[in-house]
């Protein structure tokens, strides 16, 4: 058994393809034909050791050397980076033309340096290799083009490597400049994982096993770090060699292998450095305007700083959001902060994630690990006290790991104010999560209780928001509707204005369950809106998933398509909760649609999700009936059962809410096709407040019974399913029961301008369709008024007239201004205009 370590492998795994081509290149070279490769990488890729192997190669091969390499300090020193190169090689009198800056000729060093070219490859032929050849100054950028081009008949080998980044400036655009004029070029990516397991065989000398490849495969790729990994992980013991094969002792990386990231980061800036150690506490990912928050810093002003680091290969762009290049190189500066500086830097990571709309279960894990040892990790430090201790109550879902947090009511009522708020908020959160209604609801009263006892005005607002979505998953749809039904008061919320969106886009989940439609989509437009006044993009995707639904009920699949393209811009950096309800009701449009395969590829993340957190099942209990549904269309049972079975775990821990328990018959119903489940499903739907899915299990019920044989039962199923379908709205819904019926031979007569899309009978039943909102536009329209004056009197926002007047002219079937004022007409006398 030995623990000695091998200075670095012979070969390089990984890299087989680009040293051959280079061995191609120097026996192209040696006959008399000059050639330039370059090489192109991210820090610690390999591209000084590549150059170091084809530098031996080459002299193997009978070459003359001339290597050497740019550092940034080059860029203001003219001919720094030849001068440091050549000194071994140039004759004294050469070499002082590159240094006299009393008779300084640019043209002159160039000529020398291409007649020492012409007398040294006389004798052999010779390979120049520079590294970090993007690193040079202005002058010798210049001298390389002349003297590359020069020595195109002359048997020399160019190799410039240079990093992955492309920052601007003369040396980068040279080197464009000589791959243009034909220079190969070649990219080092990161190493395939047999290469990363090649390596680790040669450097230790032993087969790794698989605790040891899972410790390198953390490098991603990287052979620097994954040298340094090895080299100090042996040194230090945590990996051992015993009978031949390496064996993982401590998975966690030695000091030393800190000390050489660190080291590897030495020629980064000050400010750089100061803001790595901030964001590594933010975690892999995070937005530049969540980092400027946790610095205190303007968003532009980080921008040429972020710029260098993703020049370093450092970090990496991903579109809306930055990420480290490497977790090691995260773990790393993570840990080498100071407790009181981690704690710090987490109370205001709370604070920062907060007001960018991040996940709940993102803001608790910070405001956990940013507690104080005397109990108060709760309130963040000034100048962020806008930003309190409480989540998002819509984006509420605390993964179970978190669940330590009991879900006994508090009982030390002596603990201070912000821990008895802080126990809550988890007991709150862990409920949620685990789809238990009742405890949501006492633990959303008990905050509600706390915050009065002790004045705080604007928590009590947020907890009345958190009591009423617990109370809606309840089925206490008329206590929930109290409390939604207060004004959204925006002096409530100035210290937390996420609550004004969210208030509007509970009232709509409200509205919706209830199966009124055009009110939930009112509400949910108004969401929106506030969200694109508070610049809070992210908060904006659940009530676009939400109109995304009403869309698809109401048959405006063009709207709703409107809707998803609008929602996936904004999604980058929402929750989890408002991501699966987004792919939810995408793949209900794509089913809408009928793209089977689009509906289930949409939804995989929401099955990966529901078994461990069935948060979409106890918001939308028939949506475990519609996954269910689409894993067997596209033939995945083992999908299908596992949502069943998460449906009856909630209804099992919910057994008085008649919803819950629906739910779980209803989609163990679709999966068996069992008719006295489904049965049971419309019973227990019936005694609840939620007639559209009552709808769609009466209409599941009739398919079940229909292949039972019962037509005629199916039929009278089918027509209260279309009935109650038509009373709601859901015209989407009543065309596909129709389109059913037909299969069986009946026709139902429909009436309207569109006989597939308006089912309503007669012009008095379509004109009782508008909503009050509806018909206080409409009034004023047919007065003559204009939509922007209609928002002005009504104090609503031109888009949402808008909206109003769309709904209105499909409900009545009208097409012009001129009709719709015939239809007001018809059914009221219409006062003067400007009259109240």
């Amino acid at each position: 058994m030995g623990n000695d370590v091998k200075s670095t492998a012979p070969a390089f795994p990984g890299r087989e393809i680009i040293l051959y081509e280079i061995r191609q290149a120097l026996g192209r070279t040696a006959p008399g034909g000059g050639s330039c490769l370059v090489v192109e990488g991210a820090a610690g890729t390999g591209k000084s050791e590549l150059l170091r192997l084809a530098g031996k190669h080459g002299e193997a091969s009978g070459f003359g050397l001339v290597a050497g390499s740019a550092v940034p300090l080059d860029t203001g020193a003219p001919f720094s980076t030849l001068r440091r190169v050549l000194r071994e090689n140039l004759p004294a009198r050469d070499y002082a033309l590159l240094t006299d800056r009393q008779t300084f000729d640019p043209l002159a060093p160039v000529d020398r340096i291409i007649e020492y070219l012409r007398r040294t490859t006389r004798l052999r032929p010779l390979l120049v290799a520079l590294d970090d050849a993007h690193l040079v100054d202005d002058l010798t950028a210049d001298a390389l083009r002349n003297l590359i081009d020069a020595s195109a008949s002359l048997p020399v080998l160019w190799i410039l490597a240079r990093g992955a980044s492309r920052t601007p400036g003369h040396a980068q655009e040279t080197i464009d400049w000589l791959i243009r004029e034909g220079a190969a070029r070649h990219r080092l990516e990161s190493l395939s994982a047999e290469a990363v397991a090649e390596i680790t065989a040669e450097l230790l000398g032993a087969c790794p096993d698989d605790d040891v490849l899972a410790l390198v495969a953390r490098v991603n790729g990287n052979p620097f770090l994954l040298n340094e990994l090895l080299v100090t992980s042996l040194s230090d013991g945590r990996i051992c060699v015993q009978d031949g094969v390496a064996v993982l002792v401590d998975a966690e990386p030695a000091p030393a292998f800190r000390q050489a990231v660190v080291h590897h980061l030495r020629g980064l800036s000050h400010e750089c450095l100061r803001i790595l150690d901030a964001v590594a506490v933010l975690g892999p990912r995070f937005s530049i305007h969540e980092a400027a928050g946790l610095l205190g810093r303007n968003p532009v002003e980080l921008l040429p700083l972020i710029g260098e680091l993703i020049a370093a290969s450092v970090l990496e762009d991903e579109g809306p959001c930055l990420s480290f290049r490497h977790p090691l190189v995260r773990e790393t500066l993570y840990d080498r902060l100071s407790g009181p500086s981690r704690t710090a830097l987490h109370r205001e990571a709370a604070a920062t994630l907060w007001r960018e709309g991040r996940s709940a279960p993102t803001f608790l894990e910070h405001l956990m690990l940013g507690r104080r040892s005397d109990g108060d990790g709760l309130t963040p430090a000034a100048p962020h006290q806008e930003a309190r201790f409480v989540p998002p109550a819509g984006q509420v879902a605390l993964a179970a790991r978190r669940t330590a947090a009991s879900t006994a009511p508090p009982s030390a009522p002596s603990a201070p104010y912000a821990e008895l708020m802080y126990r809550t908020t988890l007991r709150y959160s862990a409920a949620q999560v685990q789809g238990l209604h009742g405890q949501m609801v006492a633990h959303a009263r008990t905050a509600l209780r706390i915050a009065r006892d002790h004045g705080d005005r604007t928590n009590r607002a947020h907890h009345q928001l958190w009591l009423a979505i617990a109370l809606t998953a309840s089925d206490e749809f008329d206590q929930a509707g109290e409390i939604l039904a207060e004004r959204c008061d925006p002096s409530d919320h100035v210290a937390l204005p996420w609550v004004r969106p969210m208030w509007h886009y509970h009232r709509a989940q409200l509205k919706l369950a209830a199966g009124r439609l055009d009110d939930a989509d009112e509400d949910a437009v108004e969401a929106v809106r506030i969200c694109e006044r508070l610049d809070a993009p992210s908060l904006a995707v659940g009530p676009l998933a939400l109109r995304i639904r009403v869309a698809v009920h109401r048959n405006e699949l063009t709207e709703a398509n409107r809707h998803v393209d609008h929602a996936s811009l904004l999604s980058a950096a929402a929750s989890g909760a408002a991501l699966e309800e987004l792919s939810w009701v995408t793949a209900l449009l794509h089913s809408a649609e009928n793209d089977r395969q689009s509906a289930l590829d949409t939804l995989s993340r929401v099955y990966s999700g529901v078994p461990k957190r069935p948060l979409l099942l106890t918001r939308e209990p028939h949506a475990g009936a519609c996954l269910v549904r689409t894993a067997l269309n596209a033939g995945d049972c083992e999908r299908a059962t596992a949502v069943a079975e998460a449906a009856r775990l909630v209804a099992t821990r919910n057994p008085t809410v008649a919803s819950a328990v629906a739910a779980a018959a209803h989609a163990e119903g679709v999966l068996c096709n069992d008719v006295d489940r489904l049965r049971a499903a419309v019973s227990a739907y019936r005694t609840g407040p939620r007639p559209l899915s009552l709808a769609a299990a009466t209409e599941d019920l009739a398919l079940a019974e229909n292949d039972a044989g019962a037509r005629s039962t199916a039929i009278g199923l089918l027509d209260e399913a279309l009935a109650r379908y038509q009373n709601h709205g859901a015209r989407g819904d009543a065309l596909r029961v129709r389109k059913t019926l037909r299969s069986l031979a009946v026709r139902r007569r429909t009436r309207g301008r569109d006989r597939d899309l308006d089912p309503v009978e007669g012009p008095r039943a379509r004109w009782d369709q508008l909503t009050p909102s509806e018909l206080r536009v409409v009034r004023l329209v047919a007065q003559g008024l204009t939509n922007r004056e209609v928002a002005e009197k009504l104090f609503l926002s031109p888009h949402t007239v808008d909206s109003h007047l769309r709904h209105s002219f499909t409900k009545l079937g009208v097409t012009s201004r001129v009709e719709l004022t015939r239809q007001v007409l018809t059914h009221e006398e219409i006062p003067p205009a400007g009259s109240g």
